[in-house]
Order: C-alpha cells, then structure tokens, then sequence
C-alpha cells in the first residue's frame, strides 16, 4: 500500500495526511539543528512537536465511518507505533481499539489476508 490514502469523503484521510505532514517537517527541522541554527529552530520545533502530537490524537479519537477508513487508520497507526516505538502509549491503544471496534470482523478479515 503506497501512496496516499485517498478515499473519497473520508474523514481519515485528512488527518492521515495532517499527520504525515507534521511529522515530515518536525523530522526535516530535527535533521538542520546540527547546523547551529538550535536557538532560531528550538521555538518553531516545539510547535512542530505540539502539531504533531495534536494530529495523532486526533486521528486516534476519531471513529472511522466506513470500513475502508477503518483499515486505512489501522494500517497507518501500527505503522506510526512500530517507527516511532512508544511503549507508554497504552491508553492510546485502548482508544484505537475502542473506535475500531464496529468494523472488527473486516479488520480481522483483512488482517489475515
């Protein structure tokens, strides 16, 4: 699954997408601090940090409409756990859990594919 997540009069694929770019962008000014330049990035990676953060509990939160949102929201946070690997984010998990559970029986359906 490569590309965008872009389904038609998704609520998912937005915040997919808020995510990935937040998430982008806090890498990219990560990767120039070592040029010196900390104490003029330092504020503005804070507000990448809080961006990002805001946009993964939002996608976290919010309960798919389709199963096909249900399995896009899936695969895109087990992919964001694994890289980032946060361990204390269980109540997290649990939340995900909770808005996934309507479509369970697709999810597990898929999930075995």
């Amino acid at each position: 699954m490569g590309g965008r997540f872009d389904a038609s009069d998704s609520t998912i694929s937005p915040m997919i997408e808020n995510h990935r770019r937040a998430h982008s962008r806090r890498a990219a000014l990560e990767q120039r601090e070592w040029l010196g330049l900390l104490l003029l990035c330092s504020p503005m990676l804070i507000l990448l940090r809080w961006r990002e953060r805001r946009a993964l509990s939002r996608l976290i939160a919010v309960v798919p409409s389709t199963a096909e949102e249900a399995r896009c929201k899936l695969i895109y946070l087990m992919a964001t756990m694994i890289a980032d690997q946060v361990p204390d984010k269980l109540d997290d998990v649990a939340t995900v859990v909770n808005t996934l559970r309507p479509y369970q029986d697709s999810l597990i359906c898929h999930l075995r594919k």
